[in-house]
């Protein structure tokens, strides 16, 4: 998705949004917490994925965010148990 679009769907304005979403890609600027709030449902993504510093670790927050609370806690318990 191009980063002008991106910003606007997160409620941007469209002459600033590609350079705002450039600026919190590349670090320069970090997004207040509402912003990776809405970054976050544009996605359908949980807000912890926007955080990963690898993609082991997002795929593992993606899988699990799409489970049931109960299979959730089932995959928890065996994660404590590793």
């Amino acid at each position: 998705m191009p980063q002008d679009k991106f910003g606007v769907l997160i409620g941007l304005d469209e002459g600033c949004s590609s350079a705002r979403i450039s600026r919190y890609e590349s670090g320069i600027h970090q997004p207040p917490l509402k912003t990776l709030e809405l970054m976050a449902k544009v996605l359908n993504v949980p807000i912890a994925y926007l955080f990963c510093e690898d993609d082991q670790m997002a795929k593992a927050i993606l899988k699990l965010s799409k489970l049931s609370k109960r299979r959730l806690n089932e995959e928890v318990s065996r994660l404590e148990n590793l």
